[in-house]
C-alpha cells in the first residue's frame, strides 16, 4: 500500500508537470488572447455573467466615530441569500465620494477581523467610503458553509465561484450608488481577499483601482500544496490553463499593487517575484508600466500597519484623496450584539449547497465528499492511510483536490 501511494503522488507529479509544459502562451496585452483569459476564468470558477446578482441593502444602525460614520448593513443578493456588511462613510462630505470595496479573507470573523477593521477605518479618514462584506458562510454568514462545501462542485460552480459573482454584484452596487464616483472605485483584499481580487480585476471593467496581497503567485503553486485546502481556495481546472499573472495582467493599464511579507509562508516571496516579473512585462507591453507596482515587506501573513499604511498611500494616489494620515493602533469592534447586523441567522435563509443549487437547476445529494466529485487515481482502500504529515487531513481529500485543479486531458 505504501509503494502504491508513492506511485500516485509521482503520478500526479507528472501530471502537474505536463499540464504546465502545455500551458497556453495566452498574453494578456493582446485583445483576443485577453478574452480568452477572461473566458478561461469564467469556466474554470464555474460562473456566468446572468447569474451576478443584484445586490439589495437596508441599513441596521448608524453610528459616528473618531474620522468616519459606520452603517451595518443587511443584504440579500440572490433571492434567499441573506448577507451581512459594514459600510464605512467618511467626515468629509463631497457630491461624489471614490469608495473601496475591502475583500476579507479567511476566517469566520469576516468583518469583525481587526485588520480588516484597521484597514477600513484607515481608509475611510483617508476619505474613501469603504464597503466590508461578510463572504458566503464567513462573519455572520457561517451558518451557511463554507471551507467543506462540496455541492458547488458537484453543481458544475464552485465555491469561489459564488463569492466572486456576489462580490460583483457589490461592485455594481458601488457603481451605481449616488454617493459614489463611478470613476475612482477600487477594491484591495488579503489572502483569501488577495484571492479574490485577482478575479474581480479581470471580471469588473468597472473597477479602476486593484491592490491585492498574501496570494499573488502562482496557482499551480497553490494546488500542489498535500494538505486540506478551505474549499474556496479550489480552483477547478486552472493547472495547465491559465497562470496568476496573466489574470492579473487583465488588469492593464489600470493601476495595480502587489505586495508580500517576507515572512508569509504561506507564498513564499521568491514565487511572488516570478509572478510579479510576469505581470509588470504585461503592463510594459501594454504601454502602462507605471501603473504597476509591487513589493515584499517586512512581516508574515497578515495585514499590519506598515501594509494597511502602504495600501493607504497607493488608493490615495490613485482615487485623487485629499490628504494622507498614518494608520492607528486602536482597539476595534467587538463582535457582539452591538455590531451585529443580524439579531439572529434567518431559518429561512438558504445555505451555500441550497444556494448552488438553485442558482444552477442542478440537485446532487447532500453528504458528498470531495473525492465523490472528483475520483482521484489512487488505490481503492486509501482511505486505510494514515494522515499526512500528522496533520488530520484523509489522503482522498488531498488526490481529489490535485484531481480538481488539474485540466482535464
Amino acid at each position: 500500500m505504501e509503494t502504491d501511494i508513492y506511485n500516485c503522488f509521482d503520478r500526479y507529479e507528472r501530471r502537474f508537470a505536463r499540464a504546465m509544459a502545455a500551458i497556453p502562451n495566452r498574453r494578456p496585452w493582446v485583445a483576443e488572447e485577453k478574452a480568452q483569459i477572461i473566458s478561461t476564468v469564467h469556466d474554470c470558477l464555474g460562473i456566468r455573467d446572468e447569474w451576478v446578482p443584484q445586490i439589495r441593502t437596508e441599513t441596521v444602525s448608524r453610528s459616528k466615530h473618531a474620522g468616519f460614520s459606520l452603517e451595518l448593513l443587511r443584504f440579500t443578493s440572490w433571492p434567499g441569500t441573506v448577507g451581512t456588511a459594514w459600510l464605512y462613510v467618511p467626515e468629509e462630505k463631497a457630491d461624489k465620494l471614490p469608495a473601496v470595496l475591502l475583500c476579507c479573507g479567511h476566517g469566520y470573523r469576516g468583518k469583525w477581523d481587526p485588520q480588516y477593521q484597521a484597514m477600513a477605518r484607515h481608509l475611510a479618514r483617508l476619505g474613501a467610503l469603504v464597503i466590508v462584506p461578510d463572504n458566503i458562510g464567513q462573519g455572520e454568514r457561517e451558518s451557511m458553509g463554507h471551507a467543506d462545501a462540496v455541492v458547488p462542485f458537484a453543481c458544475g460552480t464552485s465555491m469561489q465561484g459564488l463569492i466572486v459573482m456576489e462580490t460583483m454584484g457589490w461592485v455594481r452596487w458601488l457603481n451605481q450608488n449616488p454617493r459614489v464616483d463611478s470613476r475612482r472605485i477600487a477594491a484591495c483584499g488579503n489572502s483569501g481577499g488577495g484571492t479574490l481580487t485577482i478575479f474581480l480585476g479581470a471580471l469588473c471593467p468597472e473597477l479602476a483601482v486593484l491592490c491585492s496581497s498574501g496570494y499573488p503567485s502562482s496557482f499551480e503553486f497553490v494546488a500542489r500544496k498535500e494538505k486540506k485546502h478551505c474549499h474556496c481556495n479550489i480552483i477547478p481546472r486552472v493547472v495547465g490553463e491559465i497562470e496568476m499573472w496573466q489574470v492579473y495582467g487583465c488588469f492593464a493599464p489600470r493601476p495595480l499593487f502587489l505586495f508580500q511579507g517576507n515572512s508569509d509562508y504561506l507564498f513564499p516571496s521568491a514565487i511572488f517575484y516570478i509572478n510579479a516579473r510576469k505581470v509588470q512585462k504585461t503592463f510594459v507591453m501594454a504601454g502602462a508600466e507605471k501603473s504597476f507596482s509591487f513589493k515584499v515587506v517586512e512581516g508574515d501573513h497578515k495585514w499590519d500597519l506598515n501594509r494597511i499604511d502602504l495600501v493607504g498611500r497607493f488608493l490615495a494616489a490613485n482615487l485623487g484623496l485629499p490628504h494622507h494620515l498614518s494608520p492607528q493602533n486602536e482597539e476595534v469592534f467587538p463582535a457582539d450584539k452591538a455590531t451585529q447586523c443580524l439579531e439572529k441567522w434567518p431559518a429561512e435563509a438558504l445555505t451555500t449547497d441550497d444556494l448552488a443549487r438553485r442558482i444552477t437547476g442542478q440537485n446532487p445529494p447532500a453528504g458528498l465528499k470531495l473525492w465523490d466529485v472528483f475520483p482521484p487515481d489512487m488505490p481503492a482502500d486509501a482511505a486505510t492511510i494514515k494522515p499526512l504529515y500528522g496533520h488530520v487531513c484523509d489522503v482522498r481529500q488531498v488526490f481529489a483536490q490535485f484531481e480538481a485543479f488539474l485540466k482535464r486531458s
